[in-house]
């Protein structure tokens, strides 16, 4: 067999080895999107529920609803909030990410009653330090649980704040960047909600997702 024939025959092999295995990866990735978007979807209504009043964590409807302006919270213009209400009262929860965690963005998820009250938030992705800036997450401490019941004018502005740089929230120890970054993204929430009510003049929608 001359030289060129021979890399003819290894060239060959080796295009028909790239051909079968991206027809295999493609094959396992259209098999298996279903099941990852349907455990994506389940995902993305725990974040949210854990964010409802209780009141709305049962027997509720979501509606995804248009956030105009939502560069404000970090996304593109149009990103999606969700409106979530039953007979007794409604909700909305908002995006917001922050571009100023220690080790990148950091996004959270807001909820807000009716009256601009926050029911809660939650941290849905980070690449925080372990052991230092992820106490951020609930799993991990309580610290995420002081922002529940607050609303805008419940504090001074200067007061949004972690307490080393004169405000009212812990920071913590050698991370004080991480909590300081979703001090600044809740309350850059709250004012996005104030200058863009989600939920005035909004109305009672018919169910397009049960909470449960």
């Amino acid at each position: 067999m001359s030289i060129l024939n021979a890399m003819q025959r290894g060239a060959l092999t080796l295009g028909l080895f790239a051909l079968i295995t991206a027809g295999s990866v493609a094959s396992l990735r259209a098999l298996t999107a279903e099941r990852i978007d349907a455990h994506q979807q389940a995902y993305q209504q725990r974040q949210r529920q854990a964010v409802l009043p209780e009141a709305l964590t049962q027997q509720a409807t979501v509606s995804p609803i248009s956030l105009p302006n939502a560069e404000k919270l970090g996304y593109p213009d149009g990103t999606t909030g969700w409106q979530v209400e039953n007979d007794q009262q409604r909700a909305v929860v908002i995006p917001v990410v922050t571009r100023r965690g220690y080790n990148g963005d950091i996004h959270l998820l807001v909820g807000l009653d009716e009256q601009q009250r926050i029911s809660g938030v939650r941290v849905t992705r980070h690449q925080e330090t372990p052991g230092l800036g992820d106490d951020i997450e609930r799993r991990r401490s309580d610290w995420i649980t002081h922002f529940d019941g607050l609303r805008l004018d419940s504090l001074a502005p200067e007061d949004w704040a972690v307490q080393k740089d004169g405000g009212h929230f812990d920071a913590f120890t050698g991370a004080t960047i991480t909590p300081r970054a979703v001090v600044d993204a809740v309350h850059s929430a709250l004012q996005y909600a104030a200058n863009h009510p989600p939920l005035e003049n909004s109305p009672r929608r018919q169910a397009e997702e049960p909470t449960q």
